[in-house]
């Protein structure tokens, strides 16, 4: 049993590498979008693409081994507190660690997200001076807009 608790704590310690990388591919995204550089974005989408796969691969380890631990339903902050003693200061560390890493994460996807959508924002600004179609607005369109024609149904029928 205690090589499945070891097991998990390797698998948060490989999350929390994840993350890094994750926060690393951020930064580099928001230099390359302060830079205009449309390729090196491309590829850092691309490595960021390729992650969220693999991160993908190691949630679904982490619920089959939380599975059969029996801590599905224990928060990362309460993890250690189910340990046995001999590992509790492994799983406090370990939980730290990943959560200190996600917020480094969240923090620079957002700089990355805010300078991408305001670079976003000049360009629609900069196509409209120029006499350019404003691009379309997100969301639903308005109440009582008419379906397309072969979309109609006659009731009546």
């Amino acid at each position: 049993m205690e090589q499945l608790y070891l097991a998990y704590l390797a698998l948060l310690g490989e999350l929390s590498n994840s993350l890094d990388q994750l926060a690393g591919l951020a930064k580099q995204k928001n230099t390359a979008i302060r830079k205009d550089d449309l390729l090196a974005l491309d590829q850092v989408l691309n490595q960021e693409q390729a992650m969220s796969l693999a991160l993908r691969g190691q949630e679904q380890k982490r619920a089959k081994l939380l599975r059969e631990l029996g801590l599905e339903d224990v928060p990362l902050s309460g993890l250690s507190e189910r340990y046995p003693p001999s590992l509790k200061n492994r799983a406090k560390q370990a939980a730290e660690s990943l959560r200190r890493s996600y917020d480094v994460y969240r923090c620079a996807a957002e700089v990355a997200r805010t300078t991408l959508e305001c670079n976003l924002h000049e360009l629609d600004k900069i196509v409209s001076g120029m006499g350019g179609a404003p691009a379309p607005k997100i969301g639903y369109s308005p109440a009582g807009a008419a379906p397309p024609p072969n979309m109609r149904t006659d009731f009546r029928a």
